[in-house]
């Protein structure tokens, strides 16, 4: 992707990098001023609701408890009491209840008369002589909120303003409850810059504001948002962010609302900031990388230029220098290296004849390794074959009165069979230690079952205990397995058991004998080692020849409990067992497609 001109020249490089980190950090102050401006515009949108739905929520339990109050009263009304009677129950009621409840007014709507208060002027008179804002509740269905009604707006009774709840006692009674709003009254400030109110759902101000101020804050679409959104909404414009909170209970709304300059005042300081702070950075990245380039591009542009002399043969280069950081230690560095480099030319040459000489070497010894075998193959064999011939030719002219030279016969064909043995193992440790370079995939337990086939098996048994397909090549692995098989019959007897198995990653195979004496454990696999009158001592060399030419280990495990375990490790991953063992294949794979 990078331009190959810009590759090749450091200080391009150096220029580029800076050039990506100014703009990085553009782009970084840029992302963390918007970041900063949305947060902090957030929060403060945050504090506006969150003062809307206190107020909302202080005044919403304020009136659900002067309603329960009100039902109470109601309730525990004396049934047929004359003026005398109620007036003192609404006494004692007053005197009982909250500390805001103003006074009581017990009305008959028929005749528009109050029957009984806890203000004895009004015992007795006409709902148009009293003069109290009570007709909005008073003509309500009752229909909500348990049969109390809430005036839509306060009114003022001894200097406070005040809100008449109303109940329905009878169709032609009433209860009235004037509270004083107390604490919820006016306008509440937080801070200074916010402000809140609270309106009716005409836009009215619930306790009594400029009617100017009413007609800003007043909007039926804020009140239906506040309604329709969890009881809140919040509407921004120019200069004014007003939050709306219903009011639980009643046709209010709680309108928090602060002038936005004052709102966002700390999200414009702060962003003032944050700019000053990345155009510092930037100036000083600058600052910085002038110096660092000069510093250190430079000297390295000279050290690249003396280095290519070097390359080209020159070796006289003058590669001091007076500097005592990492490039002037780079510098001494490059000049113990030429000091060297004429050196270690003279020393790879020097090991590459030696190499040469090796390998010339290497290939003479396998060439005499091919002519032995040829040897063994040829020169040894025919004249076996004669041999062989000459004692079956004997042993037809022998007849059943001479057991005893038949007795000879049979031995010298069995040293015929034992030279022929010996033949086929000398061949696989020439021939079959080569690695391997073509393999198949192949069942390890299919393997096995042949080679047991293969061999004088007696009364022996073979048990396979679990198989997997591995990678290698197959006939080496068959005469491994004979070897084994073979060893163990030779070695524990013809009724052995031999179990073929599985481990982490590889296999093993392990007879039911007496196990192998500690002693012989670190000599087992050596050429020529046997404890056998009748072995080589080369069958368990082939098996490691096989093993290491597969790139496995083979080792004897000497903890398993049982006889003797040959194990064959780094066979393959455990993974590749775990993949075996399921149910997928390649084959279903394809059939799914």
């Amino acid at each position: 992707m990078t331009p190959r001109f810009v590759r090749q020249r450091l200080a391009l490089k150096f220029l580029v990098a800076l050039s990506l980190v100014v703009v990085l950090i553009g782009v970084i102050g840029v992302v963390t001023y918007v970041q900063i401006q949305g947060t902090i515009q957030d929060d403060a949108t945050t504090k506006l609701e969150t003062t809307a739905d206190l107020r909302a929520q202080s005044v919403g339990e304020w009136v659900e408890g002067m309603r329960s109050q009100t039902r109470l009263i109601t309730v525990r009304l004396p049934d047929g009491g004359d003026s005398a009677v109620l007036g003192e129950y609404l006494q004692g009621a007053r005197a009982n209840g909250s500390e805001t409840i103003h006074s009581l007014h017990y009305v008959d709507v028929a005749s528009e008369t109050v029957l009984a208060s806890t203000d004895s002027s009004y015992t007795g008179e006409s709902l148009t002589e009293v003069d109290q804002p009570w007709d909005g509740p008073m003509g309500s269905d009752f229909a909500t909120a348990d049969g109390v009604a809430v005036s839509d707006h306060s009114y003022t009774v001894d200097g406070e303003p005040a809100v008449a709840f109303v109940s329905r006692v009878s169709s032609d009674r009433r209860l009235v409850v004037v509270s004083r709003l107390g604490e919820h009254a006016g306008t509440s400030s937080v801070g200074g810059d916010v402000q809140t109110y609270l309106l009716n759902e005409q836009g009215e101000g619930v306790v009594g504001i400029g009617d100017s101020r009413a007609a800003t804050l007043s909007s039926a679409r804020a009140f239906s948002r506040a309604i329709s959104r969890n009881g809140m909404a919040t509407v921004e414009s120019r200069n004014e962010v007003r939050t709306y909170a219903a009011i639980d209970g009643t046709d209010w709304v709680a309108v928090s609302t602060a002038d936005t300059g004052t709102l966002y005042a700390v999200s414009g300081t702060v962003g003032r900031n944050v700019i000053v702070l990345v155009l510092a950075a930037l100036i000083s990245l600058c600052v910085v990388g002038l110096v660092l380039g000069r510093s250190t591009v430079v000297p390295l542009a000279r050290l690249r230029q003396r280095t290519n002399e070097i390359e080209s043969g020159s070796l006289d280069v003058d590669l001091s220098t007076s500097r005592e950081d990492e490039i002037g230690r780079l510098y001494r560095a490059f000049d113990s290296m030429r000091d060297a480099l004429a050196s270690q030319v003279r020393q790879a040459q020097q090991a590459r004849h030696e190499a040469e000489s090796s390998r010339q070497e290497m290939e003479r010894q396998n060439r005499r390794l091919d002519q032995f075998a040829s040897t063994l193959s040829h020169d040894l064999r025919n004249p076996l074959a004669v041999a062989r011939g000459h004692v079956e030719l004997l042993r037809t002219k022998l007849d059943e009165t001479q057991d005893d030279l038949r007795e000879h016969v049979e031995k010298i064909d069995g040293a015929h069979d034992r030279i022929d043995s010996i033949i086929d193992d000398v061949l696989t440790l020439t021939r079959k230690g080569e690695s391997v370079e073509e393999t198949e995939r192949f069942d390890l337990g299919s393997v096995a079952e042949e080679a047991w086939n293969n061999i004088d098996n007696k009364d022996a048994t073979l048990r396979v205990e679990d198989s997997i397909v591995i990678e290698g090549e197959r006939n080496r692995l068959l005469r491994a397995f004979e070897n084994l098989f073979r060893n163990a019959i030779d070695h524990v007897g013809p009724e052995v058991t031999v179990t073929v198995g599985l481990t982490e990653d590889g296999f093993y195979v392990e007879d039911d004998g007496p196990g192998i004496p500690d002693e012989e454990m670190d000599n087992i696999f050596e050429y020529g080692h046997t404890t056998s009158e009748s072995g080589t001592g080369l069958g368990l060399s082939i098996v490691k020849t096989i093993a290491e030419a597969h790139g496995w280990s083979l080792w004897v495990d000497g903890t398993s409990g049982m006889g003797a375990r040959f194990v064959f490790s780094d066979v393959f991953a455990s993974e590749e067992r775990i993949f075996e063992e399921s149910a997928f294949t390649w084959e279903h794979a394809r059939q799914d497609d």
